[in-house]
């Protein structure tokens, strides 16, 4: 959120349901993870194969999402590529958070 400024009145309200779908997206892999650690299962990459990954892919489609709506409502698109990539809170702490 603190990324954007300059939203157009016109994209707000796609702009908030992507925000939202961002948020939704984080308290599933943080679920996820929750899960991971209570019954580890799939070996050391699993965690980044089978939810971080995907959740990267899932925050891209959405961050791009963004940009188109700012777009079509005659804002400059702005670049929000790099917001996509998650990571793990501190080790132990199943969590993902914005890499960035």
């Amino acid at each position: 959120r603190d990324k954007l400024s300059n939203v157009p009145a016109a994209a707000v309200a796609g702009v908030e349901q992507e925000l939202a779908n961002l948020d939704k997206q984080i308290e599933e892999a943080n679920a996820r993870l929750a899960q991971q650690a209570a019954n580890p299962q799939g070996g050391a990459n699993f965690i980044q194969n089978a939810i971080l990954g995907p959740l990267a892919s899932k925050r891209t489609a959405a961050l791009d999402r963004i940009g188109i709506n700012i777009n079509r409502a005659g804002g400059q698109r702005p670049n929000l590529a790099s917001l996509a990539n998650c990571g793990l809170n501190t080790p132990g702490t199943p969590s993902a958070v914005n890499g960035n």
